[in-house]
């Protein structure tokens, strides 16, 4: 699904809330300005610019008004599942195939005989993937 999240360099998760619907903030991630030496174990890479957020970066709003199910799960425990079916890579996908999907279905399928089929979308972040099964597609605005 392409999105002005398509048009941002990297996000992070600000915030997650649910009050009248599931509510998504994303801060860009930008490459900072100043350079450092970045440790990794025993190694030391010289000159590499983080990636960090600062009064620059923009922020964004994905807002799912009625959704199924959803979970966040840390990215650094996400792996790659080549039997997914989804329509891009970008930040904001939509799967219509999954394991996740699969799950819900068989779990909370009555969800379709009261509003019609969902569909599984994932939001990509730095240090989050949020899964979401959802009726309708989000509303995304910038703030």
């Amino acid at each position: 699904m392409q999105t002005i999240l398509d048009e941002g360099h990297t996000w992070f998760l600000e915030s997650l809330a649910y009050e009248g619907g599931l509510t998504i903030t994303l801060v860009e991630g930008l490459t900072g300005d100043t350079p450092q030496d970045l440790k990794v174990g025993d190694t030391v890479i010289e000159n590499t610019y983080p990636v960090e957020t600062n009064k620059d970066s923009k922020r964004v709003v994905v807002k799912f008004g009625v959704p199924v199910a959803w979970q966040v799960i840390d990215e650094s425990y996400t792996s790659w599942d080549e039997a997914e079916v989804r329509d891009t890579k970008g930040y904001l996908q939509v799967l219509s195939k999954s394991k996740y999907l699969d799950y819900v279905n068989s779990n909370h399928g009555w969800y379709k005989d009261v509003g019609g089929d969902g569909a599984h979308y994932r939001v990509w972040t730095e240090n989050e993937v949020i899964d979401v099964v959802a009726q309708e597609s989000p509303e995304i605005s910038q703030t």
